[in-house]
């Protein structure tokens, strides 16, 4: 059966067109046999209900939007797709959009989500590179929480508690062999600054000089390519600083691996090893590197599930409802690389 309209739908399964209306914001809202009048209708037929047009009547839609730096990094898909699939668990119609690194395609997102008149978006922002401004105009207009990175300000927050997990992985890595070398990334969020302050503390308050390689002032979020080619320079004058390198995160130390590899460098924490390598994230990719990569995991589901909860308080309660920031421990995954 063929239908162009709600009104010639709702005519074929017997119901007024607001009660089928009803039933597609909640179909819990009918009653019993009219659900089953429409849901027998909707099996026979090929109608399906234009959300937009619907949702051009309404303030708010049952829609929530997702931003994130790229969807090519496999940790935003990751957090991406437990996002989504909680989200729709809860009734609600996912929207994710990519900045793909870059301020005015931010800036663009932000527009657009706001436009698609969302009840509320779950954001992660650029950090360095983010127009303030218009995020602070999207966050007055519609609830918003921040996961893995945030900007300045009373908008809620959760993400990694930097400071535990590079102090859990410092003291590891101490306690297990060489003090480790600090190889940091572009500080292109508020998280790169604080795991290298964490490095810094952990290593002064265990006895141990700091010691920190990398260019940091060319803004990318080719994490593998500067690790691969830094590391190549440096190994092809005269070698790394030390024998244990700790890397800022997982995609930078898989540059760092790779490139070892191609000079002949055995990665590894067994005695005939040139070099031990640990990171930060537990990048979906991180134990099938070769050697497995030593790492500090995430906490994926609970930063995931306590962003959804976080949003979902704010549309029901409101802001005094929730906690400003927070900052979730991660666990030390030790593998063969360190």
């Amino acid at each position: 059966m063929t239908h162009k309209t709600m009104e010639d739908f709702a005519r074929s399964c017997g119901v007024s067109r607001p009660t089928l209306s009803k039933y597609f914001d909640d179909p819990t809202s009918v009653k019993p046999a009219t659900r089953q009048r429409i849901e027998v209708a909707l099996r026979a037929s090929d109608y399906q209900p234009n959300l937009f047009a619907r949702n051009l009547n309404r303030k708010r839609t049952r829609s929530i939007g997702i931003m994130v730096p790229t969807v090519a990094d496999p940790f935003y898909s990751e957090m991406v797709s437990r996002i989504e699939l909680r989200l729709r668990d809860e009734g609600y119609w996912p929207i994710v959009i990519s900045s793909h690194g870059s301020r005015e395609l931010e800036v663009e997102a932000t527009r657009t989500i706001l436009s698609l008149k969302v009840s509320g978006a779950l954001i992660a922002p650029l950090g360095l590179r983010s127009d303030h401004r218009t995020l602070e105009k999207l966050t007055q207009a519609i609830p918003i929480v921040y996961f893995d990175s945030y900007l300045e300000g009373d908008t809620p927050f959760v993400g990694n508690n930097n400071a535990q997990s590079v102090s859990t992985i410092v003291d590891y890595l101490c306690r297990s062999g060489d003090a480790p070398v600090y190889f940091d990334i572009p500080h292109v969020n508020h998280n790169s600054p604080e795991r290298v302050n964490s490095y810094i503390a952990t290593m002064q308050r265990l006895g141990h000089e700091p010691v920190i390689i990398g260019n940091t002032e060319d803004y990318t979020w080719d994490f593998e390519r500067i690790g691969y080619e830094q590391t190549e320079k440096m190994l092809g004058n005269g070698g790394l600083p030390g024998k244990t390198i700790l890397c800022a995160n997982d995609r930078l130390a898989f540059g760092v691996m790779a490139a070892a590899y191609s000079r002949g460098r055995k990665v590894g924490r067994k005695g005939d090893c040139d070099l031990r390598v640990a990171a930060h994230d537990d990048h979906p990719l991180s134990r099938y590197t070769c050697p497995a990569l030593t790492t500090m995991a995430q906490d994926f589901a609970s930063m995931a599930g306590r962003s959804v909860e976080t949003l979902l308080t704010l549309l029901d309660e409101g802001d005094a409802a929730v906690a400003a920031k927070v900052s979730l421990d991660a666990t030390l995954v030790m593998r063969q690389s360190a």
